[in-house]
């Protein structure tokens, strides 16, 4: 009777040992898989020792509790670990994501910008085509006509008006209401002044270092060098 009675009880604490591995085992990994399985087996040959030996089924149980208890805090310890290493990739990816974004940003401000400027110098290059197709047109003191004649602050009024800008109609006073600019920032469509002490001439800078205006009655509006006289000033009602 004794001796069934500790058959049973080796079986039972077999299948508690199986138990216990096959509760720890997915808690591991690589290394510490082998650790805990050699931990385990140290505590069941030890098991049966005691078993063996006293045959007592409180010491079983005490055993088997520790074995659980230990395989129980590996699981425990493992997926600590894995929620971590979720944390950390779920952050990783968080940073990923944000420097994908920002570059996105920086690309689409940058095309804003260009597409920005690009239609800024369109605008400046349509005044400057428009212009230039009245070259050769006669000179008229105080006309404003593009064909018939017109001087050269009457030139310059009548290419803007025809943008929707409305402009003085002296050179001196064209001046004055221009938005001054240093020669050196000089762009296509701006008004380069010329005087001496006051303001007497004004031309439309077309690029290139070059100007189209309303010269004299010999010359008609023709395309001159910006600097064929020192200029007294740049101003401009372009953007």
């Amino acid at each position: 009777m004794e001796e069934k009675k500790r058959r049973y009880m080796k079986k039972k604490l077999s299948l508690i040992i199986l138990l216990c591995i096959g509760i720890g085992a997915p808690a591991q990994a690589g290394a510490e898989a082998a650790d805990l399985g050699g931990g385990i087996r140290k505590e069941a040959l030890f098991a049966e020792k005691e078993t063996e030996t006293d045959g007592e089924n409180t010491k079983i149980s005490e055993i088997a509790g520790r074995i659980l208890e230990h395989a129980t805090e590996q699981a425990q310890e493992y997926q600590e670990m894995k929620d971590e290493a979720q944390k950390a990739e779920v952050q990783k990816r968080a940073m990923e994501i944000k420097k994908e974004t920002d570059q996105i940003r920086r690309k689409a401000k940058a095309k804003a910008a260009r597409q920005k400027e690009e239609k800024r110098m369109a605008l400046r290059n349509k005044v400057v085509d428009f212009a230039l197709q009245f070259e050769g047109n006669p000179y008229v003191y105080g006309g404003t006509s593009l064909t018939k004649g017109a001087d050269c602050s009457g030139f310059v009024m009548s290419v803007f008006k025809e943008f929707g800008y409305s402009l003085p109609r002296v050179a001196g006073a064209q001046y004055e209401a221009s938005r001054k600019k240093d020669i050196s920032q000089i762009e296509t469509g701006d008004l380069v002044f010329y005087g001496s002490g006051a303001i007497s001439h004004v031309a439309l800078y077309i690029g290139d270092g070059k100007i189209i205006h309303a010269s004299t009655s010999a010359s008609g509006i023709k395309i001159s060098d910006y600097d064929y006289e020192r200029p007294a000033g740049v101003g401009t009602y372009l953007k």
